[in-house]
């Protein structure tokens, strides 16, 4: 009997196996995929250079590979990954394509020790890093306020995703100061030398309808002035009843190569989001025992709610010039505005005069409120850099790439609260059951009414050392002067600190090498409504192991941090609109994260995570030390499977597969209730039905698996459900 292996197969475990194949592959050169191109350093023709740079970066992200060798997040300069000390990862758009992501949060799920909001937290949560707030940053500037009223919820014109774990203050700032647990940083396509126009549809589950476009032209014929406008429209209902959703945004954006050495891009932004706001499930009667049960898909309000809206509008400009072939110059500058009227309905258990148990009219049933939330924010932020590189001969010879920075940003947010209910007559909602004849409540002025106008100005002069030494020993040290000002509620106060950062990378061969590094966080805190607190701190200690056995296609690291915040504001036990100090938060864990790409037809996408991330000091007795801290699971982990046919008749076919699960998450301080852990699996195939037109499937929860996660709102214990399986399918046009 003849057993045919295909050939593909046969490398995989020659490769493994070590005996007979070892190809070699190229490794690029650092400054080859770079969003801002060093310019030429010799006597060379550059007339393209940033435009021939361009153009390679984005013909990486579209082609197959998911590899990615250099990074800006960690350093703000372009430095492979294999020499940052500090855990850093991104997503290439080619992830975001092959997976047919489609936000934001379900894209981070391919990144270790990070918690996504979901849509329906729009205005209440922010993505978690190693079990503390991080902060979303967009092409490396802030945007004040949660990542999600920042976020249009589209990825139409995002080329890659980056994640820095752990504390970035010495370079990153905006709004209340610098991230103290990590930030995730989303950069936008860049306008390319040559015209293509695509255009996609898409459509499936919950009646969704979601059009989009990606137009690049240039302007001139030498390439000199390029234009690209991406956006898309999407309605779509829900798994949850009576709720739906619509969105559009735009993302024009303008280059100009004046000259060889000397560029500059402007973006711009605008999203509406429109939305029913949905308050979640009550933990009893859904994860925990109670006289009733609740349905799972029930809306926990009035369906006559009026809808809530975010309106987002960003320009942002980037100028880079490079004076010789030692010096390089940059400044980017952002104006920001974000308006938002929030308008909800909800079951709480608020103590209030005039809402009580008295004439309560059976287990099920919790008094019901309406409110009303409207807000803006008005922010500016500049970012002067200047990079220099140069050689010393100091016992050996060392190559210095220092960065010397300034940031500046000041913030104006407006909101202004009311909460309804009726005092004379009592109105309950039987959360075991939809009650369609509960209706929104307005009343003139609100019970309750609180108002404020606050203004934040941060001012930040950082400066880092980039040092190589003999080829092998890479050092990173870096200082930054954080000065924050708050004025909120009628009283303004000034905290400053110096943070440092050091770092180191040996490479103990050409494919492993071991690092090591600290780092402090310093960061404003503010409480709506509530007093300013102290300013919040953090430090953190990390080290693991990088490598990139090219030969195999195997990359990735595997690392293990301790990370400590003093002075963490938390959510009141006892105040649904306030929040306190509660002292000091550690989080502690292991991570490994990692690709294998052993021929052009597999990619092999995976992570895991351990994280301890627990409240170990504390100034309220209603809280526990050792109480673990909410949404953050001990256990989670992913692996994503895309396979291509290269070949024969399913030639340009490719189909993938992912499975995500996560251990049990408490969702709430004190740790009263928790969800059980889940895992989830998804399903991709895509093919090209014509030269110019393909077919991308996608199915979510394969096995329509139950499950809640906790849910964040007005700082109660309350849950979702998560989505049943769902599928969709789209349409692209290439012209």
């Amino acid at each position: 009997m003849n057993i045919s292996i295909p050939r593909e197969w046969m490398r995989v475990l020659c490769v493994i196996c070590g005996l007979c194949y070892h190809p070699v592959k190229a490794e690029p050169a650092s400054d080859v995929i770079d969003s801002n191109p060093p310019l030429a350093e010799q006597n060379v023709d550059t007339s393209r250079v940033v435009l021939d740079a361009m153009l390679i970066e984005e013909s990486n992200n579209d082609s197959m590979s998911y590899t990615v060798f250099d990074a800006k997040s960690a350093t703000k300069t372009d430095t492979p990954i294999m020499e940052i000390p500090q855990s850093i990862q991104v997503i290439p758009g080619s992830v975001l394509k092959d997976q047919d992501q489609q936000t934001l949060s379900g894209a981070i799920e391919n990144v270790s020790s990070v918690v996504a909001p979901k849509t329906t937290e729009l205005l209440t949560s922010e993505f978690l890093v190693r079990g503390f707030k991080s902060q979303f940053y967009t092409d490396s500037l802030p945007t004040y306020g949660s990542a999600n009223a920042a976020d249009p919820l589209s990825l139409v014109n995002v080329e890659r995703i980056e994640v820095v774990k752990g504390p970035t203050s010495t370079l990153f700032g905006g709004g209340l100061g610098a991230p103290v647990g990590g930030l995730v940083n989303v950069v936008s396509k860049q306008p390319m030398p040559e015209a293509q126009y695509v255009f996609s549809f898409r459509g499936g589950s919950f009646t969704t309808l979601n059009p989009s476009f990606d137009l690049n032209q240039p302007l001139t014929d030498d390439d000199t002035v390029l234009f690209r406008l991406t956006g898309e429209y999407e309605y779509s209902e829900s798994y949850i009843d009576a709720l739906e959703n619509q969105n559009y945004a735009f993302f024009p954006t303008i280059a100009f190569n004046f000259s060889p050495d000397t560029h500059l891009i402007v973006r711009g932004q605008y999203s509406h989001v429109e939305f029913l706001e949905y308050s979640g499930l009550r933990a009893e009667g859904t994860i925990a025992d109670a006289p009733y049960t609740i349905p799972p898909y029930r809306f926990s309000g009035a369906t006559d709610t009026p809808k809530s809206t975010v309106d987002n509008f960003m320009l942002t400009a980037e100028f880079v010039h490079r004076f010789s072939r030692y010096l390089e110059g940059s400044i980017q500058a952002r104006y920001y505005e974000n308006n938002f009227a929030e308008y909800s309905s909800f079951t709480h258990q608020l103590i209030i005069d005039g809402v009580g148990d008295f004439g309560k009219p059976g287990p099920s049933y919790l008094p019901f409120y309406s409110g009303v939330l409207p807000a803006s924010v008005n922010e500016f932020v500049i970012n002067p850099n200047l990079i220099i590189d140069f050689e010393t001969e100091f016992l050996t010879d060392m190559t210095h790439k220092i960065l010397f920075g300034l940031e500046y940003d000041t913030t104006l947010a407006k909101a202004q609260l009311g909460v309804y209910y009726d005092e004379l007559d009592d109105i309950w909602l039987d959360v075991a059951d939809r009650y369609d004849d509960i209706t929104y409540l307005e009343i003139e002025g609100g019970n309750i009414s609180q108002s404020q106008n606050d203004h934040y100005e941060t001012l930040g002069v950082y400066l880092q050392d980039q040092m190589d030494i003999t080829q092998r020993l890479h050092f990173l040290t870096s200082l930054r002067w954080t000065s924050v000002t708050v004025d909120e509620i009628g009283a303004k106060t000034t905290n400053s600190s110096v943070t440092p950062r050091v770092g180191a990378v040996f490479d103990i061969t050409d494919k492993l090498s071991f690092f090591a590094g600290y780092g402090e966080g310093f960061r404003a805190v503010t409480a709506l409504f509530g007093e300013t607190p102290e300013p919040e701190e953090s430090s953190q200690i990390e080290g693991g192991f990088k490598f990139d056995f090219y030969e195999m296609g195997l990359s990735g690291s595997v690392a293990g941090y301790q990370l400590i915040r003093k002075n963490v504001a938390v959510p009141d036990p006892n105040g649904a609109f306030s929040s306190i100090q509660a002292g000091e938060q550690t989080s502690y864990g292991a991570e490994l994260d990692f690709l294998w790409e052993p021929f052009d037809s597999l990619s092999i996408l995976g992570n895991y995570a351990y994280t301890n991330a627990k409240l170990t000091q504390h100034s309220s007795p209603e809280l526990l030390i050792g109480d673990f801290l909410p949404r953050v699971p001990e256990h989670s982990g992913r692996i994503a499977v895309h396979y291509r046919f290269m070949g024969g008749v399913l030639e340009g076919l490719g189909v993938g597969m992912g499975l995500t699960g996560m251990s049990k998450r408490y969702i709430s301080l004190p740790n009263e209730y928790a969800v059980d852990g889940f895992y989830r699996i998804d399903a991709q195939a895509s093919y090209p039905l014509t030269e110019y037109l393909d077919l991308t499937v996608n199915i979510q929860n394969l096995t329509n698996s139950q499950y809640y996660e906790p849910f964040l709102f007005l700082q109660d214990a309350v849950v979702a459900p998560g989505p049943p399986i769902s599928a969709y399918a789209t349409l692209t046009a290439y012209f």
